[in-house]
């Protein structure tokens, strides 16, 4: 860790530009404390998932938690090895060192595919994913790490506001109080879309971060709201993809239709319990629902 005195305000802000970037965001986010529709709701973005995006500029490595996937037993700390190139999921932030604000980047490395990940995982763990969706599995200090991560656009592949992952079920689903156990996608911050199913064995909020039924890596995205058109080179084990090519990367494709019917579960503002917002997804011929932030009425 380095330490920032009273002249590395300038190192603060240069290692801040570095970080943020130069490409401006799509249409896929909007700025902190804008005011978007959600449905007939009006939602501030401060509630919403607005997650950031950042190139790896250079191979990096990073200690991570894994824990027991089936039995009972202590958490092992690993390095998980970030390949140039990667895109990952993060949250560009701040905290107090001294009299100074130090930089600090918290790293979602649960949201990776499945095999970056494994590549680091003991036999029988699976990345720690912490206990909700905005728990980071590193948190970044060090500017010699820092610098290893420019901040680009969200992918034109990432569905509007979610984290990436989808669940089978439509609204029913997802305004129930019952976890799913069916089936999930997952579109990862580094260019995969893996179908899960549901592993019932597999210790509490593990069920679906084990090995996907089938997945495959986007070669390409054509997105017109409501639609995100992804292509493969192979078919995907278990979803409905259509051939349109018989050679080349682009042999598969699969439409995630934004069905722009947002679910609102108005939580109980009495208690202190938030609403939250779910959106709609039509993929393969069955519906997905994707958590997408909070209403901000209740706190």
């Amino acid at each position: 860790m380095h330490k920032f005195f009273k002249v590395g305000a300038g190192i603060v802000a240069c290692l801040a530009a570095f970080l943020i970037g130069t490409r401006t965001t799509n249409a896929q986010t909007e700025k902190p404390s804008a005011l978007v529709k959600v449905g007939n709701f009006t939602a501030s973005t401060d509630f919403l998932n607005l997650s950031q995006y950042f190139e790896v500029t250079r191979t990096i490595k990073v200690k991570v938690n894994f824990v027991p996937t089936h039995k009972v037993g202590h958490a092992l700390s690993r390095d998980l090895t970030i390949p140039a190139g990667t895109v990952v999921a993060g949250n560009l932030t701040s905290t107090k060192s001294g009299d100074f604000l130090v930089p600090t980047l918290q790293l979602y490395l649960a949201r990776l595919s499945y095999p970056l990940i494994q590549q680091s995982a003991p036999a029988g763990y699976t990345i720690d994913p912490g206990a909700g969706a905005y728990d980071p599995q590193a948190t970044l200090k060090a500017t010699d790490k820092l610098t290893a991560f420019k901040r680009i656009a969200a992918p034109d592949f990432m569905p509007g506001y979610s984290h990436g992952d989808l669940y089978l079920g439509g609204a029913k689903a997802a305004l129930s109080a019952t976890e799913t156990t069916t089936a999930s996608i997952r579109v990862t911050p580094d260019g995969y879309l893996e179908y899960m199913t549901y592993d019932p064995k597999a210790n509490a909020g593990l069920g679906f971060m084990q090995k996907p039924t089938g997945m495959a890596k986007i070669t390409k995205t054509d997105f017109h709201d409501p639609d995100r058109v992804l292509y493969f080179s192979h078919d995907i084990k278990g979803l409905k993809t259509k051939r349109v090519s018989h050679s080349g990367p682009y042999q598969y494709r699969l439409t995630l239709k934004n069905l722009h019917d947002p679910q609102h579960n108005a939580g109980n503002e009495d208690n202190g319990i938030a609403g939250t917002f779910d959106s709609l997804y039509r993929i393969g011929g069955k519906t997905y629902f994707t958590f997408i932030g909070y209403d901000g009425v209740s706190g």
